[in-house]
């Protein structure tokens, strides 16, 4: 949606695996390592990993997740920055604030939170200025000499009652 990604299909990354979270475990701490993570249980708490972190459709974490990527069928419920790209497929959920470089959302997936998308290294933005706000025009109310009094110039105010339009 937001970034052109190679779709991953999960059982093309299992060989590459080194560590599965089962459905039946829970674990409460900070999770940091250089492999990739296979979550389908419940996590509470930070997961720093410079691989790739794949959150199973029984996965549910509770915490910030920094990864190179994050693939999401599961539930997420915290902030994720990744340094390739994030996806949250159709059964997914991600409930937090994102800073990726590619962001992917397939139809059903939900994604509660903002976005900010990392510019690619090497590439200048350019921000236009904005033109100066010109300043409020002052109304003139009476050109008459004779309206000077405030009661004179507030009856040129007021609207006027039904027996002046007669």
């Amino acid at each position: 949606m937001f970034g052109v990604m190679k779709r991953r299909d999960d059982s093309s990354v299992s060989g590459d695996i080194e560590t599965i979270i089962g459905k039946n475990t829970k674990i409460h701490g900070e999770i940091s390592g250089t492999g990739n993570l296979r979550i389908d249980g419940e996590i509470e708490g930070e997961l720093k990993l410079s691989g790739s972190v794949i959150v199973g459709e029984t996965g549910m974490v509770t915490g910030n997740v920094s990864a190179r990527s994050l693939d999401i069928s599961g539930t997420v419920h915290g902030n994720a920055q990744t340094e390739e790209g994030l996806t949250i497929h159709s059964a997914g959920q991600l409930i937090g604030d994102v800073k990726v470089n590619a962001f992917q959302i397939e139809d059903g997936g939900i994604f509660k939170g903002r976005s900010e998308m990392n510019p690619r290294a090497g590439i200048e933005l350019k921000v236009r200025p904005q033109p100066a706000a010109r300043p409020p025009q002052e109304q003139v109310i009476s050109t008459d000499a004779s309206a000077k009094s405030p009661s004179k110039m507030a009856a040129q105010l007021k609207p006027p009652t039904k027996a002046e339009k007669k």
